[in-house]
This record gives C-alpha cells, sequence and structure tokens, in this order.
C-alpha cells in the first residue's frame, strides 16, 4: 500500500498570498542558502500528519471535518518576519499569524486531538501560527544580507483575510520542492464555501 504524506492547514486570499510571496522573492535575491517555499505552497499549516496510508485518507478527512467543521469563519493576519530558532541563526525564516492566532491555536488542539487518537504522536513544541517562507538548506547558511533584509522585514504587514475553510493538503516531494494538493476541503460552520 501506498502511503501520502499529508498536512492539514489553511490557504490565505490571493492577495495575502501575492504580498508575502514577494516578501519571498525579496530574500531570495540575498543568495542564501535556503529552500524558498513556491507561492502556490504558502500556507499557515495547522498539524502534520505525516505518511497516511492512502485507503485510510477518506477516513482521516473524515476525522479532521470533525474536528473544525463547528468553528466559526475568522480573520486572520499576518505580520512580522521573523526565525526558528531566533533570527541570529535562522533554520526556517516565517511570518506569524497575527490577528486570529488563537482560532489557529483552538483548531491546532482539535485536530491535535484527532490525530493523537490517530495515533499521531503528539508535537512536542508549543503550536506558533505562522505561514513558512523558507528553510535552510542542508549544509546551508544564512548571510548577513538575509539577516538584514529579514530585520528590515520584522515589522512588515502581510495583509489580512476571512478563512473559511480548512484543507487536508497531500504533499509529495521532487527534486524540484514539494508540491500540495488538497485531498478534501472543509467548510467552516456557516461559511458560504
Amino acid at each position: 500500500m501506498a502511503s501520502i504524506r499529508t498536512f492539514i492547514g489553511v490557504q490565505p486570499s490571493e492577495r495575502v498570498i501575492r504580498n508575502v510571496a514577494s516578501i519571498v522573492d525579496r530574500m531570495a535575491v540575498c543568495q542564501a542558502g535556503y529552500n524558498w517555499v513556491a507561492k502556490e505552497n504558502l500556507n499557515v499549516t495547522l498539524n502534520y500528519a505525516g505518511d497516511v496510508v492512502d485507503v485510510e485518507v477518506p477516513e482521516l478527512c473524515k476525522l479532521i471535518k470533525q474536528a473544525v467543521q463547528d468553528f466559526p469563519p475568522f480573520e486572520m493576519s499576518l505580520q512580522s518576519v521573523n526565525g526558528f530558532p531566533n533570527m541570529e541563526q535562522p533554520r526556517t525564516i516565517w511570518i506569524g499569524v497575527d490577528e486570529g492566532a488563537d482560532v489557529f491555536r483552538a483548531l491546532n488542539k482539535s485536530v491535535e486531538d484527532v490525530l493523537s487518537h490517530w495515533g499521531v504522536n503528539k508535537d512536542r513544541n508549543e503550536y506558533l501560527p505562522h505561514m513558512t517562507l523558507g528553510k535552510l538548506k542542508r549544509g546551508g547558511r544564512w548571510n548577513d544580507a538575509l539577516l538584514e533584509k529579514a530585520d528590515k522585514l520584522r515589522r512588515h504587514d502581510g495583509g489580512f483575510c476571512n478563512i473559511e475553510k480548512v484543507i487536508v493538503f497531500s504533499s509529495y516531494l521532487d527534486r524540484s520542492g514539494p508540491t500540495n494538493t488538497p485531498m478534501a476541503t472543509i467548510p467552516l460552520l456557516g461559511s458560504k464555501e
């Protein structure tokens, strides 16, 4: 049986995606050793389910729907470029969720509860709602130009939008990077989706 690399997340509006993609483009010109997230893959991840056996995907999608369908739509804003573990030595560069962060934490908790019953281990780190912009390549190194650019973007406003659905994604890796494809789209309570 085949397995599918699976995660749960939300996609902001096209306007927010364009705004954030321009941030990625501005940092990518610094020639630092990062894999930058492609515009079409920008999302806020709620949880990573890992490799799911293909025949179990429908059941997982049903469980995720039960976990999130009673949440109403909400506003989300993205603000402030930062890094993990810190901005002095960033292995991951991201932009944080500002407005809507509490809703993301509640959604994450609900999804995490479902996944723990499913047998997926709980993440040891506290969930911090964010959108990943780039990750350091193996053997890669950040440079002063990137750190300066990221510092200038610390207060950057990535925009706001309404979130009306949660998506269960598959993610396939090849030499050019990941390709994320929606497997299930779950409307939030009362949304028009």
